[in-house]
This record gives C-alpha cells, structure tokens and sequence, in this order.
C-alpha cells in the first residue's frame, strides 16, 4: 500500500513543478500548455484507477503502463520547454529525476503484479 502512496505522491510533486513553469509560457504556446495540462490530469487519472481495480489484475497493469505512457509524454513536453528554451537546464535535470523515480515505482508495481499471478 505504501508504494501506491509513493507513486500518487512522486506524481504531485511532478505536477506541481510543472505548474510553478506553465504560467512562465508565452501565450504563443497555448496547445504545448494545454496539452501539458490534459497529460497531468490523465496520469493522476491512471494512478487512481489502478488503486481502485486492485482486484483485476490485468486492469491494473494496462492502468499502470497507461501511467508510464503518460509520463513518457511528460518527458517529451519537458524536452520540448528545454529546446524551445522556456526552462533551464536545471529544470530539465530536476524534472527528469523525478520522471526516473515515477519510472522506477511504477515498474515495480508491475512487476510486482506479474509476481502475485
């Protein structure tokens, strides 16, 4: 259970480091906003429904890949700001360790869920 927890928490932190850089975003790049916006919305979406289909086994796990599907968009967003130079380096180090630990908890509920069938 406590993973579960981590994983939720690892992802608030994410999403709320994006939202102190999205308001620093010219207006110009509304959809590249927008698009961030939706994404945060669908991983928080995909972490509660892999809690709530705890008895499912494989539903859980789509719920989980769909959660790294959504992080791997965040990782594209995030090097687009880099490239596009609407955040820092330093920003994009900080973002993408936060990524890698998202990653590392959500793989292990994987495979964790591979154990228990």
């Amino acid at each position: 259970m406590e993973v579960k927890f981590r994983l939720l928490s690892e992802t608030e932190k994410l999403i709320a480091y994006m939202n102190r850089i999205l308001p620093n975003l010219p207006k110009k790049e509304v959809v590249l906003k927008n698009n961030i916006e939706k994404n945060q919305y669908e991983l928080i979406e995909n972490i509660f429904a892999s809690n709530i289909n705890h008895k499912s086994t494989r539903i859980r796990e789509k719920n989980l890949k769909d959660v790294l599907i959504k992080l791997s968009m965040f990782d594209f967003y995030a090097r687009q700001l880099y490239h596009k130079k609407y955040i820092s380096e330093h920003q994009l180090d900080c973002m993408t360790r936060l990524f890698q630990e998202i990653r590392k908890i959500t793989y292990g509920l994987i495979s964790s869920l591979k154990e228990e069938e």
